[in-house]
This record gives structure tokens, sequence and C-alpha cells, in this order.
């Protein structure tokens, strides 16, 4: 199962973390590509250790570098691959998770809209 959803700050992530709560899957596999003014944070503190992380950059000039992104997930806990791009990260997702397990894509609407 894949699910996208565009929550992109702190209220956002909190309910799509409640949302997440709800689905039963074996392994958490978390798309996040985010905007390069977002306070972090405020957003990673939130995320849940145990996923798999592809951290990405969406193709627009606010998009924050994916390695940017890995290497600040990092401090908070959060661990993964970069790729270099929305698409190429959401392959590999989907090529590692198994039937029991759960796609997320989001961080950003500019994310999401590369893949819908």
């Amino acid at each position: 199962m894949t699910i996208c959803d565009t929550g992109h700050n702190e209220q956002g992530i909190l309910e799509v973390l409640g949302m997440i709560k709800k689905i039963h899957f074996k392994k958490l596999h978390f798309i996040l590509g985010v905007v390069d003014d977002k306070d972090l944070s405020k957003m990673l503190k939130l995320f849940p250790k145990e996923a798999e992380y592809y951290f990405c950059k969406a193709d627009i000039p606010r998009g924050l570098s994916a390695q940017t992104l890995k290497n600040t997930a990092l401090e908070f806990g959060l661990t993964g691959e970069y790729y270099s791009s929305v698409s190429s990260a959401l392959k590999s997702a989907q090529a590692n998770a198994q039937q029991s397990d759960l796609v997320f894509v989001g961080g950003s609407t500019f994310t999401i809209a590369e893949i819908i």
C-alpha cells in the first residue's frame, strides 16, 4: 500500500502520524522531501525512528537538498538513503517493500505533486 499526504508542518505531520498509527503494516517506508524554508527540528523530531527513510528533493528551486535532509534527519535518529529524484525514491521504496509494508510519501505538496 502506498499513501501520499501533503502535511508539511508540525500540525500536519501530527495528523499524518496519527493516521499511520491506525493502519496495520509490518514496516514503514517513508519517502520524505521538504522545502528549504521549513523548521526541520519541529518536524523531524516527530517522525518514527523505526521507519526506513528515502530522502529526496522535489524538482523546484525551494526544495531542500536530499543529502542535506538526510544529514539533518540523522541528528534525530532517522536513517535511510537519499535519492536524486522523488520518482527514484518511490521506485526504490516500492521495490524494497513487502506485501504487508506501508510506503508513505510526504513532507511537501511539491514532493507529492511529482508522483500523482
